[in-house]
């Protein structure tokens, strides 16, 4: 069998090796000859969680990299590597490092019998291998022309700080990256990539003026934190985007710059955010100068922060807690949805005697789909909706092409009697309103780093 392998060209061979861990990759030099020299021109970097394949063995003891192993592995395998040979994809997926042994730099801080290194050491680590990966970064764009990038590993509870980096290169097509801190006064700026076309950001801390690519077309930013200190919030510009997922976790939402291509859009605003207000029932209260969610989420200057960017959208999900108000506030602005066609909201459009959902019936005049899906209806952070006359001054007609309104609820309460009572009043028959009960709220709850005030 290592005969016939040998025999095979040396594309299809590295094709092989491509698919493996690279420290595995490395250790074919010495199955033949044949097989000496071909890890150094494999066309992709891989380094997973487990070196070695540990977790197949059940009777081996789990080995996972370390800061310092990780750190000499990749940078002699790069300093090894065949000159000039291209590498397609650099995958450096570690999840979480934990160090199992002492450097010898006093500055690394101590660590004794008893117990992990102290605090120092940790960050001491985590800038090192900061460092580190922010030059493997440069060299994989720069000199390998990577033309994909997976990022995802970090030291504890401390982010891998990669603000220094410079994205720039003629060939990166999709970049994803996790656990990072970005944290600068400038722009996270991908104009350099020209032909980069995904970009997913997850579970980082994005504290910068803005991110910027016109060229990339799915943007994906997920349980990830934005400045909430500063009086500017920070603005996304992707002009070319087709899809758009963003999840803030904490900080103020940003500005969403227009997205004249956009089809399908989904947003999440956590309760962590900063445009929330204590009042109860979650709308602007009457005390702005003293409420700091309430002040801070008025440095809008009367733009809309987020809707109007999405405004070109056929497909449109806006999620929030109750008592987030920075959907209710652009509703104020009178943004038309054109191409929207399909939509779902959860309770914030329900304070404030519905009136975002009526301004959403109003401002969508080819909407076909709508779902409302209560979330918290049973819990303590229920919106709190008033009673009475829910129908506006102004009459208007409802899309025509509306076909379905669904209510997703864990249960039927008076809340869902109070949607449906603003939708008759808009004369959206019962035929077109089905009720889905037994609704099970999604969890939006990260792993074990969401225990830690410091990771975000």
């Amino acid at each position: 069998m290592a005969d016939r392998l040998s025999a095979l060209p040396d594309d299809v061979l590295n094709l092989v090796l491509s698919g493996l861990p690279s420290d595995e990759a490395v250790q074919t030099c010495v199955l033949a000859r044949r097989w000496r020299d071909l890890w150094r021109s494999t066309p992709a970097l891989r380094i997973v969680t487990d070196p070695g394949g540990n977790k197949k063995k059940k009777k081996t003891k789990k080995k996972t990299w370390t800061p310092r192993s990780l750190t000499n592995f990749v940078n002699h395998l790069l300093l090894l590597r065949a000159a000039g040979a291209p590498m397609d994809e650099v995958e450096i997926s570690c999840g979480v490092l934990h160090d199992d042994t002492c450097y010898d730099d006093s500055r690394y801080g101590s660590c004794d019998e008893e117990g992990p290194a102290t605090l120092p050491s940790e960050r001491a680590r985590e800038e090192d291998l900061s460092r580190s990966v922010s030059m493997w970064i440069r060299h994989a764009l720069s000199v390998c022309h990577a033309r994909a990038l997976t990022v995802s590993l970090r030291i504890w509870r401390q982010r891998l700080r990669l603000d220094g980096v410079r994205f720039a290169s003629d060939t990166l097509t999709t970049a994803t990256i996790s656990d990072a801190a970005f944290q600068s006064s400038g722009v996270l700026d991908f104009s350099t990539c020209p032909v980069l076309e995904d970009l997913k950001i997850d579970r980082s801390k994005i504290h910068v003026m803005g991110i910027s690519s016109p060229s990339v077309r799915r943007l994906s930013i997920t349980d990830s934190s934005f400045d909430s200190s500063g009086s500017r919030r920070a603005r996304i510009s992707a002009p070319c985007a087709v899809s758009l997922e963003l999840e803030v976790r904490s900080g103020r939402a940003p500005f969403i710059e227009s997205m004249p291509s956009l089809e399908a859009t989904r947003v999440r605003i956590r309760d962590d955010c900063a445009d929330m207000c204590s009042k109860a029932d979650g709308d602007a209260c009457d005390r702005q100068k003293r409420c700091d969610g309430c002040r801070r989420g008025s440095n809008s200057r009367g733009k809309s922060v987020l809707l109007e960017g999405l405004s070109h959208a056929a497909e449109l999900e806006l999620t929030s807690y109750p008592r987030v108000f920075i959907f209710r506030k652009d509703c104020n602005i009178g943004t038309t949805f054109a191409n929207l066609k399909v939509l779902l909201l959860n309770e914030w459009c329900m304070v404030a005697d519905f009136a975002a959902l009526v301004y959403f019936l109003r401002y969508s005049p080819i909407l076909e789909k709508l779902t409302l899906q209560l979330e918290h209806c049973e819990s303590n952070h229920a919106a709190i909706i008033a009673k009475g006359n829910h129908r506006t001054k102004e009459n208007f007609l409802v899309s025509e092409q509306l076909k379905v309104v669904k209510i997703k609820c864990p249960k039927e309460n008076e809340l869902v009697a109070n949607v449906l009572m603003v939708l008759s009043a808009y004369g959206i028959s019962k035929e077109q309103i089905n009720i889905e009960p037994d609704f099970c709220p999604p969890t939006y709850d990260g792993y074990e780093s969401t225990d830690s005030e410091d990771y975000y």
